[in-house]
């Protein structure tokens, strides 16, 4: 059986002089607790984040993405399906003008299905402002490459270390799911805001490689920057 303490009994009959020494302790503690819970618990969502992104061989799943262009003051909502294998990307748009994204380490493929052109460039760490989807590549280390505040209990701001392109920062909506974003925002230095959204996810379905590859056909237009 143990032994119930009442610390309100022992504070009552201690010396004048003890009491201030511990009510000046207690007061640190609080303090103390208080400064660095914010900091345990940020740990602890990028710990879940990382450690959960690090299980990831491949995922797969459908996206909705709403952009906001300050200049023309105009928002845009697009959708479409995305595979990610490793350094692999393949962000796929629907809808009126289809356009499928190949990202392979540095090399970039931009195809336009309607045009039935395929644009090859170089991806380089200034491109993240164009495609910041790319991000995703990146979520296992992200003290390596954000500086991180927690803002929620479930949401991260992120600002890059580095010149990323136009990117200011980075809001991650982080869940318990197997695939652990649900949801990012970026901001830009000239205001405008991407905000996207998952869903259907799937993770380990053991992608084959040639959903990352593009195979141009007789018809279609290669060209090369």
């Amino acid at each position: 059986m143990y032994q119930k303490t009442e610390w309100n009994g022992i504070i009552k009959n201690m010396p004048k002089k003890d009491k201030l020494i511990y009510k000046i302790f207690l007061s640190f503690a609080i303090l103390n607790f208080s400064l660095l819970s914010p900091s345990l618990a940020q740990d602890e969502v990028i710990s879940k984040l990382e450690h959960a992104y690090k299980k990831i061989i491949d995922a797969s799943g459908n996206f909705v993405q709403i952009s906001y262009i300050k200049d023309l003051d105009k928002t845009q909502k697009f959708s479409g399906k995305f595979f990610i294998k490793g350094d692999k990307i393949r962000w796929q748009y629907s809808g009126e003008n289809p356009q499928i994204i190949y990202i392979n380490k540095e090399n970039l493929i931009v195809y336009d299905v309607k045009a039935k052109q395929a644009i090859k460039s170089k991806f380089h760490i200034e491109k993240y402002g164009q495609l910041p989807f790319a991000l995703l590549s990146r979520m296992a280390v992200i003290k390596r490459d954000f500086e991180v505040n927690k803002i929620s209990e479930n949401n991260i701001m992120l600002k890059p270390k580095e010149k990323m392109g136009n990117i200011e920062k980075i809001e991650l909506s982080v869940n318990e799911e197997d695939f652990p974003i649900k949801s990012m925002k970026i901001r830009d230095t000239y205001g405008n805001v991407i905000q996207i959204y998952f869903n259907s996810l799937k993770i380990n379905t053991n992608l084959k490689d040639s959903l990352f590859k593009f195979i141009p056909r007789d018809d279609d237009t290669v060209l090369t920057y």
